[in-house]
């Protein structure tokens, strides 16, 4: 699955984005967390 990453500075959280749908996002405070929930 391919993806973009955001890094939100005022939460510090990271955000998972499908690109192919961009609605279908993710966030968690690992990248690995923000993939998992886009992949829920």
């Amino acid at each position: 699955m391919k993806y973009r990453i955001q890094l939100d500075t005022t939460t510090q959280q990271f955000i998972v984005i499908d690109p192919s749908d961009q609605a279908k996002t993710g966030r968690g405070a690992t990248i690995e967390q923000a993939v998992a929930q886009l992949n829920r």
